[in-house]
This record gives structure tokens, C-alpha cells and sequence, in this order.
């Protein structure tokens, strides 16, 4: 019996590292440095109200977009420009970007997930659409402004 627990538990030990990674019910987003500070706040009080979980990733947006486009798993893409979530549509990694706010350039997001992983990330894209004046107030100009 103890043989067959130390295999049993041999056996999990690789199993361990994705214990510590994000969970199925935790949005993994990438954010160009620029827009962190802008986003951080707004995730914060996202997460409080909904009680959904974030991880949220800065780097800077070009690292980013290349991370990403070498298989690096997130959810959701903030471009500081729209250069890397362009690219990211044209190798047909996620949906059509969309233009979230125009600061020096053009400000892109991309969905880069399906299925129930696509569900967290509506969530969070409805939350933040009804929350732009925190944007507004942060300097940029929303799309038709």
C-alpha cells in the first residue's frame, strides 16, 4: 500500500508547475507599459466588483505582441498602437482588434481566446466599455471622440 501512494505521488509531482499558473476562471491579459497604469486601477476595481480574477501582464508593447505571437498563453492583448495586434490578426491569433482609445496613436485590443475563455474575456471587455471615462480621464480620446 505505501509502495503504491509514493507512485501515486511520484506519478502528480509533474503536475505541480501548472498548479501555480492561472486558473481556467482567471483572465490573462498582456498590456503595452504605456496603458498599465491606466488599466491597473480599472482591473483592481473590476475585481472587486465582479469577485472575476485578472493576471495582468506589462511589457513593452512590441515584446509583448512578439511573446505573444511565440505562443506565450494570454487571453486579451492592450496594444499601446495598433502595429502589434494587427500583426497578431494577420498570423490568426485572435479576432479582428479593436480600436479601445487614440492617445499618440491609434490604441488596439485583440481577443485572443475561444470558448469558455472567450466568455471571461466578454466580461471583462463589457466592464471596461461601460467604465471609458476612467480613459477619458486619464488623457486619451475614445474612438468617435
Amino acid at each position: 500500500m505505501r509502495r503504491l501512494l509514493t507512485f501515486l505521488l511520484l506519478a502528480c509531482l509533474p503536475l505541480l508547475p501548472a498548479i501555480g499558473q492561472a486558473t481556467p476562471d482567471v483572465l490573462r491579459v498582456a498590456t503595452g507599459s504605456q496603458f498599465m497604469k491606466t488599466l491597473e486601477p480599472l482591473v483592481d476595481q473590476y475585481q472587486m466588483e465582479t469577485g472575476n480574477k485578472v493576471l495582468l501582464i506589462d511589457g513593452p508593447s512590441d515584446e509583448m505582441a512578439a511573446q505573444i505571437e511565440q505562443g506565450m498563453p494570454f487571453d486579451m492583448y492592450f496594444a499601446d498602437d495598433s502595429v502589434g495586434s494587427q500583426k497578431l490578426h494577420a498570423l490568426g491569433r485572435g479576432e479582428a482588434p479593436k480600436t479601445y482609445a487614440h492617445g499618440k496613436h491609434e490604441q488596439q485590443y485583440v481577443v485572443l481566446v475561444e470558448g469558455p475563455r472567450h466568455e471571461l474575456a466578454e466580461r471583462f471587455i463589457k466592464y471596461f466599455d461601460a467604465h471609458r471615462e476612467v480613459l477619458r480621464k486619464a488623457g486619451y480620446r475614445l474612438p468617435g471622440e
